[in-house]
């Protein structure tokens, strides 16, 4: 319908009238690492790498470094086992494809895709050590093969794959008997000793073999056999308890000494082994037991035979545990004992059917077991069995002084251990965090997957572990000295909390259920930014920068500032600053902050409040409720941008207000209003600057709309006579319920001024009971005058869903308290109005006309005043259209119908830009409808990147935020977040992947740990040191895997001044020069042949790698193309269109 414009209000999008003023972009699209099949850790740099499902290794270190890898052809591979190559800088990933890629991490930018090798057979383990350049692949069929990382070949070393069927056929020739077992050749893990290079442990299904790498010979075999009679894991209920029984071995950890094996096996028993003693374990035990089930217990097992005689034909119940999936041992550097001191044990699995899910954690006793009484004889080669003296302090070192659970929603998939700086002892020396790797509970098929991270060892284990402080000569015949110590360690221990404190991940690792953008001002933003909370994953490997190609880097400090307030399932809300400046970087001054910037210090926790019963937040379940109880979740958030005070609607009806830095601003905790529950007196974590104040309480149904005003806090105003000034809190809060009802809080209080409920008739004084009881589905409060009262006040719109709307008006009594007493004025609203469809602008400059600080300045500046308050006009946006009215219920200017074309609308909201403003009106399929104020005449439509829409949270700036669900579970976790804008025009380059250098602040690996001896070191000679014959280096061992023909290594091609070198020679050159050919030898020349050749294979491979990650980057640039020329071509049509219906019409 066309209107005739009305002269007295100016068109407020005339300097957003032509379309080059408009072009929708993508800023940064996240998505969410909910399906990761493997982690890895490279402690001398600190980077982390996770690998994907979807065939991704993505690759994180400081502030802004990130990096995603791709596998290469064929699509659908995804990573199996992730390891880093310490001493060469490279990452190494096995996919589903039993391929190896290689990338080296040197070069600056995206990493280089050195190779991808062809392996025979499927990959059972992968282990590399940071002592030389040698990987060990464990293959299907128990074949372990050595990779040359530095020659980028495969090395002729190898252990057979017959190598535990030897085993058994010596002990079948023996005459003992040999138990078999399904999987008893496959290997399950490979561990280097981790003080003995020579020496390598593999866990074969049937037992663990010690090889000597020197002598290719088999050392030790640790076979467990459970005696007749023997528990085990399964117990003395279980149907074969009277025959020899040998557990699948499933996991593997070597104790940081290397004399101590942990073996986890599938009846969920773990069996410790000296290494010293093959025969007999040292102790066998489960989780939940500390007895040995390697020993009979005669009366336990008659207690069970004669109760199986009595319960005849029926079915035994034997004892089911998980298997043990995953061990490792971790060391500290808290003794002078050169063996160590108190180590933890992570174990994962072993839990019973009924036990919570979780990872358990021992902390073990230092192995320093004593020299035996006859040191000089027990020490001979030919009696290499351990004395009962040391055995039985052995033993005693293996029971736990303490355990902890890490506990979790869900089963356990995997875990990570993030050691400080040390790569040796298989990446669990000192370690000081952990990544859990679970099932998500939201997901009942098990695709997703999700990752926690805490601290690490758990606090209870602290004090045992800290650093002992050495006295001096002096001091130690005081006893004051040891009695300062004990007494410092114990106040210390006390002042830690029992629960690990949960670390925060990289924002592409959380679960977000959804969020909300906020524009604020430079104030605001100021104040947010303040103290911040060290609670972030310690990684900090390499150094990034935008590179500023266009030079938009200067224009970056001119962009508004934006939070970013996302929400999840455990009622978490977290605050991320997502401003632009946090862009501003170069290679001298690499990014201090990631891109978003998380602000842990405003993390809000409503679990606590929600899971209180004395607040009565949770409304009571019906009958037919309570047997599936609705679990509480965030509905909505809305954050006041001046006053930054948090509102959150809950999805059970109760509304939790919290407050910024409001240690000193209590309300009373007796409140008057049956409503309302006072929060002050809930403590928070220390440092956390939102705290609960007030509360709607729940069982009024469900929220429907909300609204809070951003007066703040004090106002300092020359208008005495007005006594709207006092100190503290000013907002009003507004509640809207599905029933109709309509709740009115006075923060100041807090008191309730207004209880518009469609039932009760109770207080006239504050009830107005109109005719028609819709629910109310938007809210606004603004400051201005109106048609009909042209005095500037405090109003509240609330809009029904049937499109009218009711204007109440707060006014303050002579007794000083605020009131709404008058009844509403009903004014027409747009059919099936938006929740956030309801906008009040200033008639002149189009600014938006709120219940901030300005419009309570405006209020007190009237002073009742007529014509003192600048016109207004409102916007009322729907489903189906939208229409604007001067002085909200004055004349009506303008009128739109959406296209019925243009699909369902999700988001609508008043876009400012150059002095302008206009209407954008967002469709799920992905278009932006542009529309003029006041006149509401459709300028444009914009085709955004994304093809379709489900939800938006969009802000004044045209900067808007969405998220891709999983469409095959209904989770209700986002996949993906997109941050796009309509105005990419010289804005979206600073947001494109910065350049990375992971060589930045590189250090160096630490040297080899040397071996100790089991007892102390005054006792001479060890049975270690007859087993590895001396101390073996890593260029030795490299030297035996290679074997004698090993080529010339390649050169690095990293420059250490951080730049990328110059294009090196051809290396054919080289071969025309026929002196040097003739000055080479035979045997070079035929070893360079030979591996030249046994290497085509796998140069093909890589190059054919290299080709198909090509392609996939042409594609990707194919796409982009068709859809910027589709969208010219739209864009072609419709300015045909309009120049042929100007033609039409004579202009």
């Amino acid at each position: 319908m066309l209107f005739k414009h009305d002269k007295s209000h100016v068109d407020l999008s005339l300097e957003l009238s032509d379309e080059i003023d408009w072009q929708a972009g993508t800023l940064r699209h996240v998505r969410h690492h909910l399906d990761i099949t493997a982690l890895a850790t490279e402690p001398v740099s600190g980077l982390l790498a996770i690998g994907l499902i979807s065939g991704q290794v993505v690759l994180y270190g400081s502030p802004g470094v990130e990096c995603t890898l791709h596998l290469s052809d064929p699509p659908g591979a995804r990573a199996s086992f992730l390891s880093f190559a310490e001493t060469l800088f490279r990452l190494l990933c096995v996919d589903d494809r039993h391929r190896l890629h290689i990338w080296d991490l040197s070069t600056l930018g995206k990493p280089r895709l050195l190779k991808v090798v062809h392996l025979p057979q499927a990959v059972n383990y992968f282990t590399v050590s940071p002592s030389h350049t040698h990987a060990f692949i464990a293959l299907a069929n128990g074949e372990i093969k050595t990779y040359d990382l530095l020659c980028m070949r495969m090395s002729p070393y190898n252990i057979p794959s017959d190598a535990w069927a030897q085993y058994e056929e010596k002990v079948h020739a023996s005459g003992m008997p040999v138990i078999h077992t399904p999987g008893s050749e496959q290997v399950v893990d490979v561990i280097i000793h981790p003080r003995d290079l020579n020496l390598l442990f593999v866990a074969y299904g049937g037992g663990v073999i010690l090889t000597d790498l020197k002598q290719r010979s088999t050392i030790r075999t640790y076979e467990l056999v459970l005696g007749p009679g023997a528990p085990g894991g399964t117990g003395y209920t279980a149907p074969d308890i009277l025959l020899p029984r040998r557990p699948s071995v499933t996991a593997l950890a070597i104790h940081p000494s290397g004399h101590v094996l942990a073996v986890g096996y599938a009846d969920g028993t773990i069996a410790y082994w000296a290494l010293e003693d093959e025969d007999h374990p040292l102790f066998v035990r489960t989780l939940d037991e500390e007895e040995d089930v390697f020993a009979v217990d005669v009366t336990k097992l008659e207690a069970a035979l004669s109760a199986s005689d009595n319960s005849k034909g029926t079915e035994r119940h034997t004892e089911i545990r998980e298997p043990i999936f995953k061990l490792a041992w971790s060391g500290f550097p808290n003794s002078s004992d050169p063996r160590g001191g108190d180590t933890v044990l992570t174990i994962l699995g072993g839990l019973s059917p009924n036990s919570p899910p979780g990872l358990t954690t021992f902390l073990m006793s230092p192995l320093n077991p004593p020299a035996p009484p006859d040191a000089a004889t027990t020490k001979m080669p030919s009696q290499p069995s351990l004395h009962p003296d040391v055995r039985a302090a052995m033993q005693e070192s293996l029971f736990p002084l303490d355990s902890h659970i890490y506990h979790t929603a869900s089963a356990v998939q995997d875990f990570l251990l993030i050691p400080r700086s040390n790569p040796h002892f298989s990446g669990t020396w000192d370690p000081h965090a952990i990544l859990l790797l679970s099932d998500s509970d939201l997901d009942p098929t098990g695709s997703t997957r999700i990752v926690d991270a805490f601290e690490f060892p758990p606090p209870t284990f602290i004090a045992s572990l800290m650093v002992p402080s050495t006295p001096g000569a002096d001091d130690l015949d005081d006893p004051s000295v040891a009695l300062s110590q004990e007494l410092a360690t114990t106040l210390e221990s006390m002042s830690l909390s029992s629960d690990p404190r949960q670390l925060r991940l990289p924002w592409a690792f959380w679960t977000v259920a959804g969020s909300a953008l906020f524009k604020v001002d430079k104030e605001a933003y100021r104040r947010l930014e303040g103290e911040s909370l060290d609670d972030a994953l310690p990684i900090k490997g390499g150094k990034a920068w935008v590179e500023d190609t266009e030079g938009q880097m200067k224009l970056l400090k001119f962009q508004p500032h934006h939070i970013l307030v996302t929400h999840d399932h455990d009622l978490v809300i977290r605050f991320q600053d997502l401003s632009a400046q946090l862009l501003t970087s170069s290679p001298d001054s690499p990014m201090q902050s990631s891109f978003p910037s998380a602000l842990p210090a405003l993390t809000i926790e409503l679990g606590p409040l929600l899971h209180d019963p004395s607040l009565r937040l949770t409304a009571l379940q019906s009958s037919a409720a309570a047997i599936e109880p609705r679990p509480s979740a965030v509905q909505s958030i809305h954050l006041a941008p001046e006053s930054l005070e948090c509102v959150t609607v809950m999805n059970n009806g109760a509304v939790i207000l919290s407050r910024f830095d409001a240690e000193g601003a209590a309300s009373s905790s007796e409140i008057s209003d049956e409503e309302l529950v006072s929060l002050t007196h809930v403590p928070v974590r220390s440092k956390l600057r939102y705290r609960p104040y007030l509360a709607v309480r729940a069982g009024r149904g469900h929220v429907s709309a909300c609204a809070i005003s951003d007066i703040g806090k004090s106002i300092i105003s020359s208008q005495t006579t007005y006594t709207w000034i006092y100190n503290g809190y000013a907002g009003f809060l507004a509640v809207a319920y599905s029933s109709g009802a309509l709740l009115v809080v006075d923060m100041r209080g807090p008191r309730v001024i207004l209880r518009n409920a469609p039932t009760s008739k109770k207080d006239h004084r504050h009830s107005f009971l109109g005719a028609k009881r819709e629910p109310i589905v938007a809210l606004t409060w603004t400051a201005c005058p109106i048609e009909s009262d042209p005095i500037p006040r405090i109003r509240l719109i609330a809009t029904t869903s049937s499109g009218t709307a009711s204007i109440y008006t707060v006014s303050r009594s002579s007794s000083g308290a605020f009131a709404i007493p008058d009844p509403p004025v009903f004014v027409d609203a747009a059919s099936h109005p938006l929740p956030s469809g309801s906008f009040v602008l200033d008639a002149k400059t189009g600014v938006r006309v709120a219940a901030d600080r300005q419009g309570l300045s405006t209020v007190l500046e009237a002073n009742g005043a007529e014509g003192v308050g600048r016109r207004c006009v409102w916007v009322s946006a729907g489903t189906k259209g939208a229409r604007c009215v001067a002085d909200l219920d004055g004349d009506k200017l303008g009128k739109a119908d959406w296209p019925s074309k243009a699909g369902a609308v999700v988001g609508v909201d008043v876009v400012e830009k150059n002095g302008g403003c206009a209407l954008v009106v967002f469709t799920d399929r992905g278009e932006a409808l542009i529309y003029s104020l006041p006149f509401l005449e459709h300028l444009h439509t914009l085709q955004l990147p994304q093809t379709s829409l489900s939800h938006i949270s969009t802000d004044s700036t045209g900067d808007y935020l969405t998220h891709i669900l999983e469409p095959m579970t209904a989770t209700g976790i986002a996949r993906q977040t997109v941050y796009g804008t309509l105005f990419a025009t010289r804005r979206s380059a600073p947001y494109a992947a910065p350049l990375v250098d992971f060589m930045a602040g590189h250090g160096s690996v630490p040297s080899q740990p040397a071996p100790v001896p089991l007892e102390p070191q005054t006792v001479i000679g060890s049975v270690l040191g007859y087993l590895g014959r001396g101390v073996t280096t890593g260029a030795e061992i490299d030297m035996l895997l290679a074997g004698p023909d090993r080529p010339e290594p390649p050169k690095s091609i990293y420059d250490p001044t951080g730049r990328l070198p110059a294009a090196q020679h051809d290396e054919k050159g080289k071969d025309k020069d026929t002196g040097a050919a003739g000055a080479s030898s035979v045997k070079a020349a035929s070893a360079q042949m030979s591996s030249g050749v046994s290497d085509l294979y796998n140069r093909l491979g890589s190059a054919l790698a290299e080709r198909g990650e090509m392609l996939g980057n042409l594609e990707e640039q194919f796409n982009s193309l068709e859809q910027g020329s589709k969208n010219m071509v739209a864009q072609a049509q419709k300015m045909a269109a309009q120049q042929s219906a100007k033609r039409w019409f004579g202009f």
